[in-house]
């Protein structure tokens, strides 16, 4: 089974779940997110000259998870796991560099809008990966990974919706990069919603 397969499958059984979730204090959330930053992995040339950089900070994040808030607490607790990604790909060829962050934040809700947290963040199965004509110039390979720390500010419109902004602060080892790690910290925006 698919790291993608799975996910899916995980917030179907999460939404599916929301009525007795809801009566426990507990909330399923799915979110996306774009991201930047880090460093360069390899940069590709099309056809043409146009260039498109593949980076240990980009690009998409998917994720679902639960969020539990005490009833009349200025605090929540939230833990997701997420598909976060990056590729280019042409008739010829493609490369990716992938991840599965587990992630567990903490937030203190400022008022019924914005809330301020952080926590802790672990990818897992991070994967750089090419095939057609750039195989001739990198192979696959795997990744380890720090304990990376997160901090996230969110602004929530009702009692669902919310959008986001975070930094992400995390590094990425392999005997095949270049000094052997790379700085994968990046900075995010995104959308995520409570059932």
């Amino acid at each position: 089974m698919n790291t993608k397969t799975l996910f899916a499958g995980a917030a179907l059984a999460l939404a599916a779940a929301t009525p007795t979730f809801a009566a426990e204090g507990l909330r399923p959330v799915l979110g996306a997110e774009f991201t930047g930053g880090g460093e360069t992995l390899i940069d590709v040339e099309y056809t043409g000259g146009a260039h498109r950089k593949i980076s240990s900070g980009g690009l998409m994040r998917v994720f679902g998870g639960v969020e539990y808030t005490e009833p009349g607490s200025a605090w929540t607790l939230q833990a997701t796991v997420g598909y976060h990604f990056d590729r280019a790909s042409a008739s010829n060829g493609s490369v990716s560099f992938s991840r599965v962050p587990f992630e567990v934040l903490g937030f203190w809700n400022v008022n019924d809008n914005w809330r301020l947290g952080g926590g802790l963040r672990k990818a897992t199965s991070s994967r750089f990966e090419v095939s057609g004509v750039l195989n001739d110039y990198a192979t696959d390979f795997n990744m380890r990974t720090s304990v990376g720390f997160v901090l996230q500010g969110e602004y929530q419109f009702g009692q669902h919706g919310s959008v986001f902004l975070r930094y992400v602060d995390e590094t990425y080892k392999s005997n095949y990069l270049v000094g052997g790690e790379v700085d994968g910290s990046h900075g995010g925006l995104g959308f995520a919603w409570r059932f």
